[in-house]
């Protein structure tokens, strides 16, 4: 008897208490996607995610088809082989049942739930709609003609009117439609991938590879023979790699474009890096620095000597960082020489010299040349090796303003890295005046960025990253986190739900505590809790601080800088 009434408390517990988690989720219907996720997923004691902060591969998505995963509500979001992991909204509906029994039968998938919102499983059915066209072509020649660009654009108002234009032309245009294609987008690089059966064509769009077209195999040959015509490259040759170059000229600037071939196993495969030789935009107040950055960077640009040096991996905006600088300071009192390889925008008011293998002309021998021109500030593309470091140390210990870059991956690495190349450590803090490392993330369309509310989960785990912000650098920190932006899409931003970039970064300045870090010569993990006391913010917590702001996403940041929140879910 006394078994029997314990069931039944156990089991009136358990009606109590669904009850009251059912009450919940109804009371949060109107409230919050993401809060009522949270609550489904409380009562079937399954992990909540949210997936604008998990990366979703289009590849892993195409696992179930589109129209089986939204009758049923669910996206596969993660796959190791036969084991998946899937997205549900309703892991108690009876369509999500069904189809989940059915993948578990009769294609003997293991897989793992999770709960997510509606909001995030339509951005993982977003994946669905990446697919790419494929159409015939003849195999005739090409010209490049500043007409044909400025006709073809006329057409282009986004990626998906370039997808329809490319559908509709035959091959004697099809090399220039790709030209003015990636001109109308911004793109940076224009990637020509050979595959089996076909060419896969991919444009770079504010930093991120994105799928235009597949064109048929027939087209290979055109293309590759008018990127060496107009490039100067040999026709013959196909087995090794070739570099050149080509100019566009069109109404309002002048555009070079940069052609890379590399060999490979079906065929020739070609990337052009497209080059604006004007430059606008690079105000320093522009580029993303928050106050305490924007102010220290102001006391330092205009100092007569010392070195400023900014750091990062390729493509992260170093040298359009040290042109704002550049542009910010530049006057007929002050001579400014830059040593580029390649020079790759032109500053009216300054000397250019490029250096490389072109020129025969290392940096070093450019800066030993430079020195002897009496300039006031010199800019010198990348510090690379020991006889350039020490060069440029010693230009910024002697009456010049130097600014540069260098490759590491975040402000601390700097201090080591110039060690390495034998730079005397107490040179260092007398010679610089300043390092910065910084990426490029993209901007929210501010045409379509959302909003919504995230779940308590979210929210306390941003409160817990920015609490370590250093609070002796003036930074606000927002009290309450109520909404954050997300990516959507529309034609302004060729349905990516991103338009444009801004910077993240961390920056420290010589200070006697980290003089003293420097001439002890120890590890790039002290001189980062040193730099943390003087003041300095992470990229990471930068990024955030941007997307509580509406200016990015969390996504986006966690592609930039890595994971945000722990990846385990």
């Amino acid at each position: 008897m006394q078994r029997i009434t314990e069931i039944n408390n156990k089991d009136k517990k358990r009606k109590l208490k669904e009850k009251i988690q059912d009450e919940t989720i109804k009371r949060l219907y109107h409230k919050s996607e993401e809060e009522r996720a949270t609550a489904i997923a409380n009562k079937s004691n399954l992990p909540y995610v949210d997936l604008s902060l998990i990366p979703v591969e289009a590849e892993t998505v195409n696992s179930i088809q589109e129209k089986d995963a939204k009758k049923a509500s669910l996206a596969v979001i993660y796959k190791v082989g036969k084991k998946f992991q899937i997205a549900v909204n309703d892991p108690e509906k009876y369509e999500t049942k069904k189809l989940l029994e059915k993948i578990k039968k009769e294609e003997k998938i293991n897989y793992n739930l999770v709960v997510v919102s509606q909001d995030s499983l339509k951005k993982a059915w977003a994946s669905y709609n990446l697919g790419t066209i494929t159409e015939k072509f003849e195999d005739l020649g090409v010209l490049l003609k500043k007409e044909d660009l400025t006709e073809f654009e006329k057409g282009i108002n986004n990626i998906i009117d370039l997808k329809k234009r490319i559908s509709e032309i035959n091959t004697t245009e099809i090399f220039n439609i790709i030209m003015a294609g990636a001109i109308k987008t911004n793109s940076s690089d224009v990637h020509i991938e050979p595959n089996l059966d076909y060419i896969r064509l991919r444009y770079r769009v504010d930093g991120v590879l994105q799928d235009i077209v597949k064109l048929p195999k027939k087209v290979h040959r055109i293309i590759i023979s008018r990127v060496k015509m107009l490039s100067k490259m040999k026709l013959n040759v196909s087995d090794v790699p070739q570099d050149g170059h080509f100019n566009i000229d069109l109404e309002n600037t002048k555009i070079n474009v940069r052609a890379a071939i590399l060999p490979s196993s079906f065929g020739e495969s070609v990337v052009l890096r497209i080059l604006a030789e004007s430059v606008t935009g690079l105000k320093l107040d522009e580029l993303g620095l928050n106050q305490y950055y924007l102010e220290k960077i102001e006391e330092q640009i205009i100092k007569p000597t010392g070195m400023i040096l900014t750091t990062g991996p390729t493509g992260s905006g170093k040298t359009t960082t040290l042109y704002s600088f550049i542009h910010r300071i530049n006057q007929p009192s002050i001579k400014i020489i830059t040593l580029e390889n390649p020079v790759e925008y032109r500053v009216e008011g300054i000397s250019q010299t490029e250096v490389g293998e072109n020129t025969g002309m290392s940096f070093a021998d450019g800066l030993k040349a430079v020195v002897r021109q009496d300039p006031d500030v010199i800019m010198v593309g990348e510090v690379r090796d020991p006889e350039t470091a020490e060069i440029s140390i010693q230009a910024a210990l002697t009456g010049h303003s130097v600014f540069s870059t260098l490759h590491t991956n975040n402000a601390a690495g700097a201090i080591p890295r110039l060690l390495h190349l034998k730079v005397n450590p107490a040179l260092i803090a007398p010679a610089i005046n300043i390092i910065i490392a910084q990426r490029l993330i993209r901007k929210l369309c501010q045409h379509c960025k959302e909003e919504y509310v995230p779940a308590q989960e979210t929210v306390n785990k941003i409160k817990k990253i920015l609490s370590n912000i250093p609070k002796n650098n003036g930074i606000k920190i927002p009290n309450e986190i109520k909404v954050i932006f997300r990516s959507s899409g529309c034609s302004k931003c060729n349905f990516i739900g991103y338009s444009g970039r801004i910077g993240i970064y961390e920056m420290f300045y010589m200070t006697p505590n980290v003089e003293k870090i420097i001439l002890k010569n120890i590890s790039s993990s002290d001189i980062a809790t040193a730099i943390r006391e003087d003041g300095m913010i992470s990229m990471k917590e930068d990024g955030i601080l941007k997307a509580l702001e509406g200016i990015t996403s969390l996504e986006e940041i966690r592609r930039v800088t890595g994971e945000i929140f722990s990846k385990k879910i």
